[in-house]
């Protein structure tokens, strides 16, 4: 009887289990919080994020100004938050620069100055930590319209960033998929930071394996933080995800809805879901925490 009564036990302990495990995904919240690092106080938390992610101090202060820049000169154009604000995964405050005409966009631009993109906001940040075992400067990778732009205010940049900027985010119309762009960055023997993360989502299609867009990541204390110039004339914003997975449906749900049966996502020279093998995924069964708690 003793044996019969520790089965029935170790039976009703599976079923708990079982049951709980269910409650969990059934209750689990799908949100994320966001700012738009529009004050010194933000700011500052942010920087201080970064640099303990590895970050170096000189390249925050080459990225500071243009924050700060922006925000003087959005003066009620785009819609900002001041503060950590919780919103559905999904949904985005502002529309992004694919969804508008030629003639919106170019009046938006007109109110900035100075003002960056998505992959000139991450070089900046991250060029100093992405090596390579080869000399990409032999390489024969064609200047970027965008990276003359940059070195035009940033006359420190040198031959190995350019040949870098091009072989990250360039076009390249011999790329029949993403699997060869991820083998030539291999040959390059290109190695990427691990604390502080490069998100890529990268057109997936013969001949036209096109950069859409750049963010970087970090993990903190179980969540994943998102910082990203989310497009020219858009805000900066600043991200907490409970999760890797919220952030893929996230992009996937929203902003490249309709590109997404031919996007890939890369998580440094990972694709996503390769990415996440080997990474420990547990869904917290509730929502964000505090938004006074977030990254003080």
């Amino acid at each position: 009887m003793r044996i019969k009564f520790s089965l029935q036990i170790i039976a009703c302990c599976l079923l708990l289990m079982a049951c709980g495990n269910k409650n969990t995904q059934k209750n689990y919240q799908a949100y994320y919080s966001f700012n738009n690092v529009t004050t010194s106080t933000q700011e500052k938390q942010l920087a201080k994020a970064l640099k303990s992610k590895g970050i170096p101090t000189k390249d925050w202060n080459n990225l500071a100004p243009y924050i700060s820049r922006y925000n003087q000169e959005n003066t009620n154009l785009q819609p900002v938050v001041k503060k950590w604000t919780q919103s559905k995964i999904g949904k985005d405050q502002n529309q992004f620069v694919t969804f508008l005409n030629e003639k919106t966009f170019e009046d938006n631009k007109s109110h900035f100055t100075d003002d960056l993109n998505c992959r000139r906001t991450s070089f900046l940040l991250l060029h100093n930590l992405i090596t390579s075992s080869e000399d990409l400067t032999k390489l024969d990778l064609p200047l970027q319209n965008e990276f003359r732009d940059l070195k035009s205010r940033h006359k420190e940049l040198n031959a190995k960033d350019q040949a870098l900027y091009s072989l990250l985010f360039g076009d390249n119309i011999s790329y029949q998929s993403t699997d060869e762009l991820l083998k030539a960055w291999k040959e390059a023997g290109l190695k990427f930071p691990e604390n502080v993360k490069l998100l890529s989502v990268f057109q997936n299609s013969p001949g036209d394996v096109s950069n859409f867009h750049t963010a970087i990541a970090y993990e903190k204390d179980g969540s994943i933080y998102i910082f990203e110039k989310q497009d020219p004339t858009l805000p900066y914003r600043w991200s907490c995800f409970n999760n890797w997975v919220d952030i893929k449906t996230h992009w996937l749900g929203n902003r490249f809805k309709v590109f997404k049966d031919n996007v890939d996502i890369l998580v440094n020279d990972q694709k996503f879901d390769d990415f996440l093998k080997n990474t420990l995924y547990i869904p917290q069964n509730n929502q964000l925490a505090p938004q006074d708690k977030r990254e003080d």
